[in-house]
């Protein structure tokens, strides 16, 4: 008669044991990738609603005394770790994240010859003119995943006006646009 026994063996238990370590290591380590992705994002998504919301604040001419460097922080907003930094014009040492390709070298140098044929056209008719929008960066920079902060760059045309805070302006080049009730 021969006796069999069921049963695991202890080589079987422990190639279970192992397998499932294993793939435990694994779940955690996504786990922990997937979180870590995931603040990322949702920094990444305060720093561009926070750009975006001192955008409009400089193209409603709510930005006192604005020039090429203005920089502060969110900290009325709540977010005393996000910084940002603005650069106006198109000549701006601030407008970060642009590097030099050759379109945006093409748009500067189109830019540097319409701003010469202004000046031309002012000597002949001795009287300044603005363009009616300057180009505005805002480059606003947030703690980082893994001790490297990160950044969010943004770029806009804004009307000149509203950056210089020149309500004569304002009315010269906008002014027909405003419902006689306004007025």
């Amino acid at each position: 008669m021969s006796c069999r026994r069921s049963g695991f063996s202890l080589v079987e238990v422990m190639a279970a044991v192992m397998l499932l370590a294993i793939a435990l290591v694994v779940m955690l380590g996504q786990r922990d990738q997937a979180i870590s992705s995931a603040a990322g994002a949702r920094d990444l998504s305060i720093a561009s609603r926070l750009a975006l919301q001192l955008l409009h604040r400089i193209e409603c001419a709510r930005v006192s005394e604005l020039f090429d460097g203005y920089q502060g922080d969110f900290s009325e907003e709540g977010f005393p770790d996000f910084t940002y930094v603005v650069g106006v014009g198109d000549a701006s040492n601030f407008a970060a994240g642009l590097g030099e390709s050759s379109a945006e070298q093409a748009w500067r140098d189109e830019l540097q010859r319409r701003a010469e044929e202004r000046e031309d056209q002012e000597d002949e008719d001795g009287e300044e003119s603005k363009p009616e929008l300057t180009r505005v960066f805002v480059t606003v920079v947030y703690p980082g995943r893994g001790g490297d902060p990160g950044e969010y760059h943004l770029e806009s045309l804004v009307p000149t006006w509203a950056v210089e805070q020149d309500f004569e302006l304002y009315e010269t080049k906008w002014g027909a646009n405003l419902p006689k009730e306004v007025e």
